[in-house]
């Protein structure tokens, strides 16, 4: 194997903090007639109020930046209690050959997160390893991190939460049947079974849906307990009305982008209070055009 540019991180969400460190690695391993490797952690080591991407969403999008190859380590006791120094020599050195390293500013691994960088500038000096350290990335006024793209979502904020991640926020889930009251309303939705660990804002937004082909369908996107129907189970749906569309939703596997939040969702006196604030919110989707910015 010839040698490498690496770089190390979970890159939950892969924002523009992450972006701009793997587009310095995809630079530098072409400069250089080098391997770009992404070092990550299938998720993140602490435990957090749900991930931004999902693993497979993950390695999709670092995969579209150019990178040549992607090294993933699951949580687990034995990565876990791996010293920074045994990873770094063991990995990072004998198995992928690092001849650069491309670290955020606050890059830390190994047991107890040793590998921080004033570590990283000492380890790199007995290898021969050329450093470089990418500093923070600001966007909307704020640090751009997971924590504060995640700290977004929960608060709603998804308009927000895309300016500062420089990317939609995106949630993939699987077509399942549901109750069909939708339907029966005069507003069918696709029911989405989505992974538990994946972050989910509540309430009702814009989004853009996409089937097995790559088609963009402008939608109103419903994340919630549905409460003004008392017989149907209140645990956390994800379901999507998609506009001027007639016929069977075909595509089992679906691909949402959340653009922005229109309400909250509240619990109406009566179905047709409901299908008054529906159409609203189709009004307001219609308006956006949300298709055209994907």
């Amino acid at each position: 194997m010839k040698g490498s540019v690496i770089t190390i991180g979970t890159f939950d969400g892969v924002h523009l903090g992450h972006k701009a460190i793997l587009d310095k690695v995809v630079k530098t391993a072409k400069a250089y007639n080098l391997q770009s490797i992404v070092i990550t952690m299938e998720k993140p080591v602490k435990k957090v109020d749900g991930l931004l991407t999902l693993p497979n969403e993950k390695i999709e999008i670092i995969s579209s930046f150019g990178i040549d190859k992607i090294v993933v380590f699951p949580v687990n006791k034995t990565v876990l209690n791996t010293t920074a120094a045994d990873f770094f020599k063991n990995i990072i050195v004998k198995q992928l050959k690092a001849k650069y390293l491309v670290v955020g500013y606050n890059c830390a691994f190994g047991k107890d997160r040793e590998g921080d960088i004033a570590w990283l500038k000492e380890a790199v000096k007995k290898y021969g390893i050329k450093l470089k350290v990418v500093s923070q990335v600001k966007n909307g006024g704020y640090i751009v991190s997971s924590s504060k793209i995640r700290d977004l979502i929960n608060k709603n904020k998804i308009s927000l939460a895309n300016k500062t991640s420089g990317r939609i926020f995106e949630i993939n889930g699987v077509h399942v049947s549901g109750n069909k009251i939708g339907r029966t309303i005069g507003f069918p939705t696709i029911n989405v079974k989505v992974c538990k660990e994946k972050i989910l804002p509540k309430g009702i937004f814009t989004c853009s849906v996409f089937d097995a082909y790559g088609k963009c369908y402008p939608a109103v996107l419903n994340i919630g307990t549905r409460p003004t129907f008392r017989k149907l189970s209140h645990s956390l749906s994800v379901e999507v009305h998609i506009l001027n569309f007639s016929g069977k939703w075909k595509t089992k596997n679906i691909k949402i982008l959340v653009h922005e939040f229109i309400r909250n969702e509240k619990k109406f006196a009566n179905i047709e209070s409901l299908q008054r604030a529906i159409r609203k919110d189709i009004a307001f989707a219609s308006d956006k055009k949300v298709c055209k910015l994907t």
